[in-house]
């Protein structure tokens, strides 16, 4: 089961997160060759996207050796983002397309009053 955590942007900051893939005893679990990929939706339910973050798009990078996935966003990236909270989740692919689902949870958007 995939661990739950919530988390707020800064509207117009750069954002960076990162996700470490560890067992219960904290070791390492190593991403060698894994790629990510993450969306965020208002709902569960909801048909488009406002995060849709890839190792290909570069939103996301992957470290093998320490097991962790880091998401950037620039900040006109989160300039552009207009919900009040969304719902996430961030999965890890495998280099024999095995998918694992390592977190989700909650973003809430912090508005900007600087522009």
């Amino acid at each position: 089961m995939a661990a739950v955590y919530n988390f707020a942007i800064d509207q117009g900051a750069t954002f960076t997160i990162d996700f470490a893939y560890r067992t219960a005893a904290n070791a390492v679990i190593p991403l060698t060759n894994y790629t990510a990929r993450m969306q965020a939706r208002t709902s569960v339910t909801a048909t488009s996207t406002v995060i849709d973050a890839t190792t290909a798009n570069g939103q996301l990078t992957v470290t093998g050796a320490t097991g962790v996935v880091n998401l950037t966003l620039t900040a006109t990236q989160t300039a552009a983002l207009s919900f009040a909270t969304a719902v996430y989740d961030l999965e890890i692919v495998s280099p024999q397309n095995v998918v694992t689902r390592l977190v989700q949870g909650t973003i809430r958007l912090s508005p900007e009053v600087t522009r």
